[in-house]
């Protein structure tokens, strides 16, 4: 073998290694903060038997997603990606080291809770864009929605598998002995980070640390806004669709599972498997060959007008005669299950399109700015969502977020065919 080749064969598997620790590492932050979640999010429901209790918990612990987003970007592009993946690993095992001494000690509250889920979701704020911008240094181009698709597959796949053991396991051993699992595994993607290979160029700057952050969001507010607006578009039609199907999947389903229903931990933990494995659905979908033109912002629209359709089930799942509550749950559970598989394929395109299209020194801001503005309606979404469920009909909830949605679809036919169109003849 020629010494030429042995260094492509060298650098490729060192891509590839590198492409599988990310895989590995994304399975255990995934099966974590899910279980932790999870454990959680029963404790306090379970607590106060409120829907505005729990949605204001809910909906705060996502405020990190819309405040430190930009600053994840900015980070991102700006600093070694593997030293922050190790430091990101590092806060968040420290966190629940924390919530363990107090649940151990019996001074855990249902604001401690509320406290640890809301900084967790800050490190994983920070964390993601440092992911996304890491795959293109490590792959090549024609990679990138494969290597997209199989994230968000193992993502799914540990979304699928967390609930489905949490659900058998949570009655059994309690909260306190889930904290330690779900501090083992953080312990576990923090040591095998160590082995990581980024490449990194260090960002030369006359300013200070937090004049060049700033700077840098300014830089990826400047291309979002002026450059490249097929993204802000993009981003601002994800914010409304996520507003409601957020509040459906965070809070709606819990509620509706443990509360209305009246079923147990292991129903409400079957209902999250079903729908991590619908995400593993949406990931295999999208990486098959005949589906790879429909991953694109053409069809944008009638992926949304998709989700809307099949979204339906949920609402005929209340119309059902009783009394069949386990007929009603398969149904009403079919329908989440129906939608994660489009908003899987959707979440692909998206950051896909940033991948490919954005210069590489902006990835990082630019995935910051799409997830800031297309989580701000997600706490808004929550807390009303928390405020009908007691007040309003629940199959007229669900019936008109499946025809809002494919009515945004139906109005956004023209958008990004026409975006498209336009920024290929500029290129």
């Amino acid at each position: 073998m020629l010494l030429a080749d042995r260094v492509m064969l060298g650098e490729f598997i060192i891509k590839s290694i590198n492409f599988i620790i990310i895989l590995i590492t994304q399975i255990i932050g995934v099966m974590g903060s899910t279980m932790l979640i999870f454990a959680t999010s029963l404790y306090i429901l379970d607590a106060t038997g409120s829907a505005a209790t729990f949605a204001t918990i809910i909906s705060i612990s996502y405020l990190p997603l819309i405040i430190f987003s930009p600053i994840g970007g900015a980070l991102a592009d700006r600093f070694s990606k593997k030293r922050m993946i190790i430091l990101s690993d590092t806060a968040s095992l420290l966190l629940i080291a924390l919530l363990a001494v107090f649940l151990f000690t019996d001074r855990a509250t249902i604001v401690m809770l509320g406290i640890t889920i809301t900084m967790i979701t800050t490190i994983s704020v920070l964390y993601q864009p440092i992911v996304t911008s890491a795959i293109p240094l490590i792959l090549e181009k024609e990679a990138l929605v494969k290597a997209n698709a199989y994230i968000q597959g193992v993502k799914a796949f540990s979304r699928f598998l967390a609930p489905a053991i949490a659900g058998v396991l949570f009655p059994v051993l309690g909260i306190h002995s889930f904290i330690i699992i779900i501090g083992s595994l953080f312990l576990f993607s923090l040591l095998i980070n160590y082995f990581l290979k980024i490449p990194y160029v260090k960002v030369e700057s006359s300013l200070g640390l937090i004049r060049a952050i700033g700077n840098d969001i300014q830089l990826g507010f400047v291309y979002i806004t002026k450059k490249d607006r097929r993204l802000l578009k993009l981003a601002l039609t994800l914010s409304l669709v996520l507003m409601f199907y957020t509040s459906l999947s965070t809070v709606a389903l819990p509620y509706i599972i443990r509360i209305v229903f009246e079923l147990s931990e292991l129903h409400f933990g079957n209902a999250k498997a079903a729908t991590g494995l619908a995400m593993v659905i949406g990931g295999v979908l999208a990486t098959n060959k005949k589906m790879r033109k429909w991953i694109s912002l053409e069809y944008f629209n009638k992926w949304l007008i998709l989700l809307g359709l099949v979204s339906l089930p949920t609402t005929f799942s209340f119309l059902l005669a009783p009394p069949s509550t386990n007929l009603v749950y398969v149904v009403f559970v079919s329908g989440f299950v129906f939608a994660m598989v489009i908003f899987t394929i959707i979440h692909i395109l998206t950051f896909t399109t940033i991948q490919k299209d954005a210069p590489q020194e902006l990835i990082g801001k630019l995935t910051a700015f799409v997830i800031t503005i297309v989580m701000v309606g997600v706490p808004i979404g929550q807390r009303v969502m928390g405020f009908l469920l007691v007040r309003v009909e629940l199959p007229l909830i669900f019936l008109s977020i499946s025809i809002v949605t494919i009515i945004i679809g139906i109005l956004l036919r023209k958008t990004f065919s026409t975006s498209v169109a336009s920024t290929d003849s500029q290129n």
